[in-house]
This record gives C-alpha cells, structure tokens and sequence, in this order.
C-alpha cells in the first residue's frame, strides 16, 4: 500500500515539475513572454496568446518602436468574433496588449469587428512616419497547434514559439498608408487595393488609421469598430447623434428613443452605439426609400434621415423630430463629386471616402453644420408610434415630409389642368385680338 502510495506522489511530482519545467523552459527562452505569462497566469498560456504576442513582436521590430508608444495605433479582429477551426480567438487579445502596450484605455487599440468565418489578422500603424504593417495568421497552421495544445501543451507552446514568422503568418506587407499621400498620388494605391496587400481590410485600416492620427474620439472609436471602417456615412451619424443631444436630450435614450432609419445608412450604426437603441431593444427600426420614392421627396427634405420619437419616463410627454442632413454642403466644402461615390472601377470610390473622412473631422463638434431641423411633433398616444414604426407605412408621409402615392399621383393632373387652363386662355386672347384687328 505504501509502495503505490509513493508511485503515486513520484508521478505526481513528476507532472507538476514537467508542467512548471515546461513553462519556466518557454520564458527562459523567450523573456519577452514574461510580462504575458504573467498576466494570463503559466497554466492558461495559449499558442493564442502567442500568435498576439508574435505579431506584436514582429511589427514593433518592423516599425522601431518600443512597448507603451502610445503614437503606434494597433487594429485587429481578434475575438470580434473570428474562429479558427472552432476554436474563438479573444487570447490574441492579451498577447497583443502585454506585448505593443496598446489599450483601449490609451486609446491605440481597435478590435475591428468582423464576422466569425474571417481570417485573424493584425495592423500597425505608426503615426511617425505613416507606416503600417499587416500579419495575417495561417489558420491550418493555427488550428494544428491549438488541437496539440489540448494533448501537449508545453510541447505545443515551445514548437509554435520556434516556427518563423512567415509559416505563422501567411500575409505579411508593410506599406505607407499616410493620406497625404495617398490622396495626392492615387493610383498606386489603386494598385494595392486590387492587389488585397492587407487582405481585403484595405480600406478599413487606411481609413481608420487616417482618421485616428487626427484625433478620433472615444465614443466615434466605438462607432468604428461596430461598422468596421470609417466613411462620411458614420460621421453623419455621429454628426447626428451630436445634434440629437442638444435638440432632444433624453437622460434614459435606450428607454426613451425610438429611431425610425428613413432612410438607413451608415448612420444608424453610430445611433445603436451611442444612445444603445439596437433593433433587438426595439428601439430601431429600419424603412428604405425606393428611387421613385426618393424623387418624390420636396427639395428641402431630399437628404432626409431619422425622425426620433422621445417618450419621457417621468412626464409621459411624447414629442418627436424628424432630421436631415446636407450632403451638398459636405461635396462642396470637401471639393469631391457625387458620381465618384458610385466609381469602383478606378480609385475614386475609395478617395472621395478618404478626403471627405478627412475634411469632416473639423466639424465634429458643430453638427448643425450639416445637421437640421425638418419638423417637431408631439404624438398623442403610443398608438401613434406604433403606426409609424410598423410595416407598410411609410412615416414621412404620416408626419406630412412627403406626399403620399395617391397625392403624387394627382399632382400631375392637376398641373395638366393647369397647363390646359393656361392655353385655352392663351388662344383666347389671341383670337380676340385678331377679331378686334378684323373689324
């Protein structure tokens, strides 16, 4: 009995020794995995972590830059919510942060939102010099040491830390993305667009880096991450929000709004972030314009955005406001045309974007540059905001923004009358002139 009973402290001793051996081996050989090792504890270390802790690694030699710059800003979609074989990928997280030093409190970290079949990648960008560098993690070579971690962990983590970067990674590029550059010489940019140098996340890092080196805030940040770029659309929305405090300010808006998106665009996304009006709180909700619609808009409301219906919890008063926002002002401040929205056979898709992203900064803190008014209204009972929210009305044309199909309808017949009433007239006339020059 007493023999079995040491066999079994031997054996014991034996696996907690490997299991510490083997976690003092891998900082011992790699020291710049201490401070990680340390914050995720030697027993939870994941090849993971180590992916994060590699692409890290590699960019901060790549750029020269040490741990902490807070002039690095770090992107990736790491655990947002990208799988790799099953396995979720949130540990990159920590490898990445203990590693860069970059943090969403420093505000030089975005977790790029991307959908869960997306490769796992990292961006860093220098602000210094304009430079940024992308890692694309191989995801067979992931999966294959994330299902030996579940066997052999110490041997797993060691083999992994010994790959080169290139087996680990299977895009690697390092580009200057400055929009300076970029706007004023295009074309070999076009290039790397087509390219996919960043693996199809060009326009997303390119813009998110621009825009952060000009000072992006907080809650814009957040904005960002959910919509996964930045283009003149978000900043309407944030430009939006913005108004929507100072001319229907609501302590409670996630209780209090209901947000009609008429029409929706990249807009809404901000007002979900912002104010918590998700269409799962059903406090969103989503109406599209057709063309024919769309024409049938009068002039001051054709660039018509979101009526927003405040129900105040303490007073039960109900009143709402319906917003526009001026997109001419934003084409003619910015120098950029329409038609270059719609061009994505050359760069223009992508410059426009760029340049009015740029431009728009300025007016971050007055909205009501581009943001107005187009009507107030009270509503009576909730019936009334039932109504407008629900299928198959269109609320603009409750609320009076615009005439309804069978209005619109009448219009034309009765400038026809109009038309003909002004031609009987007109030969009238004539004809009694000529009388008159008979006699």
């Amino acid at each position: 009995m007493m023999v079995k009973r040491r066999t079994v402290v031997v054996i014991l001793a034996i696996f907690l020794c490997s299991a510490v051996t083997g976690s003092a081996t891998i900082v011992s050989d790699y020291p710049g995995l201490e401070p990680l090792v340390e914050f995720v504890g030697a027993d939870d270390l994941s090849v993971l972590d180590l992916v994060g802790f590699k692409a890290a690694d590699r960019a901060m030699k790549e750029l020269s830059v040490g741990k902490g710059d807070t002039n690095i800003l770090v992107l990736t979609d790491a655990g947002y919510v990208p799988e790799i074989g099953g396995y979720t990928t949130e540990k990159a997280l920590d490898g990445l942060m203990q590693t860069s030093g970059a943090s969403r409190g420093k505000g030089n970290l975005i977790n790029v939102h991307k959908p869960y079949n997306a490769p796992l990648w990292f961006a860093f960008f220098d602000n210094g010099s304009k430079d940024c560098i992308y890692l694309e993690a191989n995801s067979e070579v992931l999966k294959t040491y994330l299902d030996r971690e579940e066997i052999e962990r110490a041997a797993a983590l060691s083999d992994f830390m010994n790959l080169e970067d290139d087996e680990i990674f299977i895009r690697i590029a390092k580009k200057n993305i400055g929009a300076d550059k970029l706007l004023s010489d295009p074309e070999p940019w076009q290039e790397q667009m087509i390219a996919k140098v960043f693996g199809g996340n060009e326009f997303s890092i390119i813009t998110l880096c621009n825009v952060w080196a000009r000072g992006l805030p907080n809650d814009f940040l957040k904005c960002a991450e959910l919509h996964d770029h930045i283009c003149p659309g978000l900043t309407s929305g944030y430009l939006i929000a913005e108004y929507l405090k100072e001319e229907l300010p609501s302590s409670d808006p996630r209780r209090e709004y209901t947000v009609i998106a008429i029409p929706s665009w990249c807009k809404d996304d901000v007002l979900i972030t912002i104010f918590e009006t998700n269409v799962g709180h059903k406090r969103m909700f989503v109406k599209w314009l057709t063309r024919e619609q769309m024409q049938m808009l009068p002039k001051e409301a054709k660039y018509v955005a979101n009526i927003v219906i405040k129900e105040d919890q303490k007073t039960g008063k109900r009143e709402g406001i319906v917003l526009a926002f001026n997109w001419d002002k934003v084409f003619e401040g910015s120098g950029t045309n329409a038609t270059d929205l719609r061009d994505f056979g050359t760069y223009k898709w992508w410059w426009v974007r760029l340049k009015q992203d740029m431009w728009m900064m300025d007016y971050l803190d007055r909205p009501e540059t581009f943001v107005s008014t187009l009507k107030r209204f009270t509503v009576d009972s909730p019936a009334e905001i039932e109504k407008l929210k629900s299928a198959g009305v269109n609320p603009l044309v409750e609320l009076g923004i615009m005439p309804g199909k069978a209005e619109a309808e009448k219009t034309p017949s009765i400038l026809w009358l109009g038309v003909i009433a002004v031609i009987v007239v007109a030969a009238a006339l004539v004809y009694a002139a000529r009388r008159r020059k008979a006699r």
